[in-house]
Formats: structure tokens, sequence, C-alpha cells
């Protein structure tokens, strides 16, 4: 397996070539995936028996076949997993180009060659989308260095149904955990290194799918809880919890951005266009 610890997703590669097969690898662990290769249909059928992963990307030309005939036998073996096909943009028949035919036949994101960083960039935030819109449940991040509280406010929130991580601060979010499968980050402001209004302008840039929620004390007799929150706000955070606070506030805060965050799910799933047949 290529790539490295903090990794954001993995991926299944099929690629007859392997020079190629290692170069996607490599540019996948600079996206912080990382990639299984495996350069027949048989070796990647054993590892998606044994294994999950985020995406199956498929050279369209592998094996010693067009791939792309076999797209629905593929995604039949694959469960959740979503198809990719990547392939040069070349002329076919009537005009057409063989990653027309990979979309015609149900490709889930198409890739062209030579990949070109960015577009792999977008088709690794396209698959977190794909799998976020297909999830039940409402994934909440929460940041305190209080041991104590974050641990009793993920019990919490775990025993109303809601999936939960935890951190100590800001740089255990960006490197130890997946942004791109977060749907809610609850993160307190007075924390050590990244503070936390930092870090909510930072996930709001680079995530903006995430909804976002601060709770903070005051600091003196002077600089209040709110005031301290009033600068998370003009960060990017909708929702503001002063401490200390009871846990019916905190579900409150909670299910009005589960809330928004479910309907805005099903609007963007509405809005994507799905692959013609």
């Amino acid at each position: 397996m290529s790539g490295g610890d903090n990794n954001l997703g993995s991926v299944l590669v099929l690629d007859s070539d392997r020079e190629q097969a290692r170069q996607v690898a490599r540019l996948l662990g600079q996206q912080k995936w990382t990639s299984v290769l495996s350069f027949t249909q048989d070796m990647a059928l054993r590892s998606l028996k044994h294994n999950r992963f985020h995406l199956l990307l498929v050279d369209a030309y592998a094996d010693n076949q067009n791939m792309v005939a076999q797209i629905d036998f593929l995604k039949s073996q694959m469960k959740d997993t979503p198809l990719a096909v990547m392939g040069h943009v070349w002329g076919g028949k009537k005009g057409t180009t063989v990653l027309d035919q990979a979309k015609a036949a149900g490709a889930d994101f198409l890739l062209a060659k030579p990949i070109h960083p960015d577009r792999l960039k977008t088709m690794l935030a396209e698959t977190h989308r794909y799998h976020r819109e297909r999830r039940t449940e409402v994934h909440v991040m929460v940041v305190d260095p209080d041991v104590q509280l974050r641990t009793f406010i993920g019990m919490t929130l775990q025993q109303v149904g809601y999936k939960v991580s935890v951190a100590d601060n800001m740089e255990d979010v960006f490197f130890d955990h997946n942004l791109g499968m977060i749907d809610i980050v609850l993160t307190a402001i007075l924390i050590p290194g990244i503070g936390g209004v930092e870090g909510i302008a930072q996930i709001r840039k680079d995530h903006p799918h995430v909804r976002l929620a601060a709770m903070s004390e005051g600091i003196n007799d002077k600089i209040g809880a709110m005031h301290v929150l009033a600068a998370a706000r003009e960060a990017g955070a909708e929702e503001l919890l002063p401490k200390p606070f009871v846990m019916p506030e905190l579900l409150s805060l909670i299910g009005r951005l589960s809330r928004d965050k479910i309907q805005a799910r099903a609007a963007e799933a509405a809005a994507t266009p799905q692959p013609a047949k």
C-alpha cells in the first residue's frame, strides 16, 4: 500500500502499466490518499473482496481489454465504492472518446490523462461528497483541550445518535482527521497552538461543507465569553455557545446544525448530475 499517516482516503488502482500505476500512486500520496495497486482485474477483485476502499480508479484499457465494457460487472462487486475511469481524451467512433463511453456505461467519475494534480484533487473531493451524500448519520468533531469535557460531550452526542470524533487541538484536527467526512465541528476558542478562531477560518476556507460552532468561556471580568465568541462569528462560526453551558443547550445547537446539514445534503444530492445510462 502506498501512502502515509493521516490519509484522507484509500483508492484501489487498476492499471496494467506498472510504472503508470506507480505514478498514479505518487500523485494520490501527494493528496494524502493511500493506494493499493492491482495490475489485472483478478488482482483488483481479490482486493475488493478483502478490503474496503473509498474509490476504484480503473484505466480505460487494462488487463488486455477495454475496461469500459466491465463497468457494470465491477460495480456489482464494489458495494458502496464509486468507480472512476481514467483515459486519454482521444476521438473514437462518431467523435466520442473513451471517457464519454465510460460515462454512458455508468462510471461515477472521469479522469483525463495525462493526470493533472488539480483535476485529481477535484475528483477526490467529489469522492468525499459521494460518500457524504450516502451517509445517514451526522458526523460531529469536538475540539477542546479539556479531556473530561470533550469526552463527556462526545458520549452525550453518541447517545443521541451522532457519530463523533474528538481532538485536543486544531493541529490534531488538520493532521489526524479527515475533514472531508466531517459534517459539524464544535470547537473551543481558547486552545493552544492554532487557536479556535484561526482554525475556524481555515476550515471555512478549505472545507466549506462543514458547519461550524464555537464554544468559549471569558478571559477575565472585562472580556466575557460573548466578546471572545464574536471573533469566532467573524471567522465563520454559525453557532455560538458560551461556557459554562448545560447539555440541552448543546444538543439544541447541534440539532439546528444537523437539520440544516441534512437538508443541504439532500439539496446537494438532487443537484448532482447522474451518470448517463
